[in-house]
């Protein structure tokens, strides 16, 4: 056999064409969409998050906007619970028609961008062995339709300055906006744009257009609502987010939270490909500062566009500590410009070489993330062996979706309580999440009150939430008065003197095949004396 030169492709995939790149896509979308809408209605072990089911319990009282976010999750969970009802899988059906969403998005940028129908497709088939995203599928938080404006924003971008189309400027503007109204830090987008003016010639001459600036002053237009609402509210949502990212003033530097940031974004991404997204940065920003290399427009902008927002997110870290799903917009270009890396390396079989250990690695370990992020249970048994000690193997220990257990069994232990009391009980919770939860898994979905911004010790309150922000959820409300409860959490001592008596019950524990999962405190309460709201606390 004649032996194929160290430059040659490692692969031959001319059997590829551009229509079963296609087909393969549609059965790709399709057939994952059915099967995760299957999953979700025929006995999902995972619950509702305490996210899902808070913002659940937003979309029940629609408005302009909400303590730490804008009103966009609310209503899309709410038109979805409007057509399907609310169970568990009406909220999180909007994921997957915008995950879908995404994964088109991603497949017309890259074909876009690059010509390619086939690193289009290997762009889409590198994003599904993520285990961020895997995780993530079917979750319904404000990343969803964040993730989509962001991606959609971007491909607008392809279309208003390579193609002239002066009609996606406007939509630009559109996605940018709506996404705002998912999640803030969608503005942050436009750093990545005004990066690409300042690094690129040819781009920068939109800067002396009106079209650019058109589409900033739509963007802020959807800001109208969120405005309007917290100039009602104390300007809560600007308190929150400057508390969360360390820009309030009272975070100082530190180097504590940049290592567990990396850490977890290597933990989210995988290490494989966040290894090989590192090498393809690295790759692009040489090409770019050289002029060398094909499509260099191309490599440009897919750096532009996502790394100045993660450098931002890292620069965070150093003040704050940071949520591992925060970064995950910089990842749609960057994985798009891996996935361009990896193209390039297969052409050529020395480079491939190099690389196909890290790249199979990413697959091995995406194959393995997909059964365990839709049910983890089955390998409890396994970590329990190996658990030294007389101390019991708790599942939360080594299940990132420990915290999606339970809620079903909380509901249904809180059922059970409720009809030992008079017929007017509440539900009160410790715990703003857990008051989400315990909204939507009690009997009834009964309007349930949170505690824990309550105390007057402050080392003893918790942040407030949009509990603290409706008038009907207050505590120390007449009507409210002389009720009995079902109190869940930890109890300070401000809510023990609420009551005229209490009882603890016996912890809750969940356990899935003979291990313990989490666990919960109950207390029977009678007797509501009302507590009263504090005008200080954790943002």
């Amino acid at each position: 056999m004649t032996e194929i030169p160290a430059s040659g492709p490692a692969w031959k995939l001319d059997w590829l064409t551009p229509a079963r790149c296609r087909i393969i896509l549609a059965c790709l979308l399709g057939l994952g969409f059915l099967a995760h809408l299957n999953y979700l209605i025929n006995d999902c072990p995972l619950d509702l998050s305490g996210d899902e089911a808070h913002y659940w319990d937003w979309s029940r009282q629609l408005d302009l906007s909400y303590y730490s976010k804008g009103p966009l999750v609310a209503y899309i969970i709410r038109a979805s619970c409007a057509v399907f009802g609310d169970v568990m899988w009406a909220v999180r059906f909007p994921a997957l028609v915008l995950g879908v969403g995404t994964s088109l998005l991603t497949y017309w940028l890259t074909r876009k961008l690059f010509g390619s129908q086939r690193l289009a497709l290997g762009a889409v088939l590198l994003t599904h062995v993520v285990p961020m995203f895997i995780a993530g599928s079917v979750m319904m938080t404000i990343d969803p339709p964040f993730y989509f404006c962001w991606a959609a924003a971007t491909c607008c971008a392809v279309l208003a300055i390579r193609d002239g189309k002066k009609w996606a400027w406007m939509l630009m503007g559109i996605a940018i906006g709506i996404g705002f109204l998912a999640k803030y830090a969608a503005f942050l987008w436009l750093v990545g744009l005004g990066v690409l003016f300042i690094v690129d010639r040819d781009s920068r001459r939109w800067i002396k257009t009106p079209w650019p600036w058109m589409a900033i002053v739509i963007a802020l237009l959807f800001t109208t609502p969120v405005i309007m609402w917290n100039a009602r509210h104390g300007w809560v949502s600007a308190r929150h987010v400057g508390k969360q990212t360390g820009t309030s003033g009272e975070a100082s530097f530190t180097l504590s939270h940049l290592g567990e940031f990396v850490g977890g974004q290597f933990g989210a991404m995988g290490p494989p490909l966040f290894i090989l997204m590192i090498v393809a940065v690295w790759y692009a920003w040489r090409n770019a500062r050289r002029g060398e290399g094909e499509h260099p427009w191309q490599q440009k902008f897919l750096l532009a566009m996502g790394l100045p927002f993660f450098t931002l997110v890292l620069l965070t870290s150093l003040r704050a500590k940071v949520q591992v799903n925060w970064p995950a917009p910089a990842y749609f270009t960057l994985i798009i410009l891996t996935a361009y890396f990896l193209g390039i390396a297969l052409h050529r079989r020395d480079l491939w070489k190099r690389w196909r250990g890290v790249f199979w690695a990413q697959v091995v370990l995406g194959l393995v993330a997909m059964p365990l992020a839709h049910n983890f249970d089955w390998l409890y048994p396994v970590f329990a062996k190996f658990q030294r000690g007389d101390k019991e193997f708790q599942a939360r220990k080594v299940d990132p979706t420990a915290r999606l257990r339970g809620w079903r069994d909380l509901g249904a232990a809180i059922d059970a309580q409720l009809a030992t009391l008079r017929p007017d009980a509440i539900v009160m919770c410790q715990d703003y999440m857990t008051a989400g939860a315990t909204a939507f898994y009690v009997s009834g979905h009964p309007k349930t009150y949170y505690a824990g911004s309550y105390p007057k010790d402050p080392r003893a309150r918790a942040r407030f939430s949009q509990y603290d922000m409706w008038p009907d959820r207050r505590l120390d409300q007449p009507a409210l008065l002389g009720r009995d409860a079902v109190y869940v959490g930890w109890m300070s001592e401000d809510a023990k003197q609420a009551f005229d008596s209490i009882e603890p019950l016996p912890p809750l524990q969940i356990r899935r095949r003979g291990v313990l999962v989490r666990e919960f405190e109950l207390w029977r309460c009678t007797g509501f004396k009302g507590m009263t709201p504090q005008m200080t606390g954790h943002y």
